[in-house]
């Protein structure tokens, strides 16, 4: 599999580096920083030049791009107004499938659904996820096979139970910005038994600047990716040592009610931020438990209706 990158700034830089360590060094075979002074530069005369990106974008695809045929183009941290820019360049570089993850609002395309749907007129497939480690497998070949290795995170661990440590921590699946393999060297010979302080020691470490790849997802309270991040490898984590997870969580709670209402679980599962003392707490994002309510749903162990919950 052949693979582009169009990035910019730290979050991009420190992906393409993780993705070249851990797999896909051989693999990338073009990356190409794009940022607005690169559209201005090579436009000095033009007035109004967002405007006439967003009309005509395959004008204003840069000179200096490198052409090079790629099956999956991956677009990580440029500007929310270059987004018109990748259907063409997805476009000249022959791609199969685009990658355009987000992990911040301020990066988030503002066209998206004409991106979309320009891609697909073109015959290209494209996936959002939301963050990027969400993604676990897609019905595209090119995706599908970019995330055996990367995305949501997957773990192998093994437990000194005599000890009360996890003695070995292998990621299987690594996240595209690396959190995950710093996470797990900090974790060899952590002790077990006491769950919060597993729990505050992952997500301590999943955020920690001072680590060589740490999460660089949003922190916003009102749009909580880095926390979504955080949990996803949490519970990562805890299924790899057979410990319940927050889908655990939820089941039972509902196979002990019989029935209850989608908000009042939220606010036991969810609860308030980082209050791990609380013992039913099991993530700390309402996304998180979106997701996994939607996940179960499609796994025929939940049934939705209306604003309530049951087993299936």
């Amino acid at each position: 599999m052949r693979i582009c990158v169009i990035y910019s700034g730290p979050l991009g830089e420190q992906m393409i580096n993780n993705m070249a360590m851990k797999g896909y060094g051989d693999q990338i075979v073009n990356v190409f920083e794009l940022k607005p002074e690169t559209i201005e530069e090579e436009h000095p005369s033009e007035t109004d030049i967002w405007s006439k990106i967003w009309e005509n974008p395959e004008e204003y695809v840069p000179k200096s791009l490198p052409i090079v045929e790629c099956d999956l183009l991956l677009v990580l941290g440029i500007h929310s107004k270059l987004g018109d820019l990748i259907p063409p360049i997805a476009e000249k570089l022959r791609v199969k499938a685009v990658l355009y993850p987000i992990d911040d609002r301020a990066t988030a395309p503002e066209a998206r659904k004409s991106i979309e749907e320009d891609l697909e007129e073109k015959g290209i497939h494209v996936e959002f996820p939301e963050p990027f480690c969400i993604l676990e497998k897609s019905e595209n070949e090119f995706i599908n096979e970019f995330a055996k290795k990367f995305g949501r995170p997957k773990f192998e661990i093994k437990l000194d139970e005599e000890k009360k440590v996890l003695k070995e921590v292998k990621v299987v699946r690594d996240t595209p910005c690396g959190s995950a393999s710093c996470v797990s060297k900090k974790l060899v010979n952590f002790p077990y038994n006491d769950k919060e302080a597993l729990i505050r020691k992952i997500y301590d470490e999943h955020h920690n600047e001072g680590n060589e790849n740490y999460c660089l997802a949003e922190m916003d309270p009102n749009y909580p990716l880095m926390q979504e991040a955080g949990d996803l490898l949490k519970d990562a984590i805890f299924e790899a040592c057979g410990f319940p997870t927050t889908k655990t969580v939820i089941l039972d709670r509902i196979r002990e009610t019989g029935e209850i209402e989608v908000k009042k679980l939220e606010e036991i599962v969810v609860g308030k931020p980082g209050d791990w003392k609380n013992p039913d707490k099991a993530c700390d994002a309402d996304r998180t438990f979106y997701l996994y309510l939607d996940e179960l749903v499609k796994e025929g162990k939940i049934v939705r209706v209306d604003d309530k919950l049951r087993l299936a």
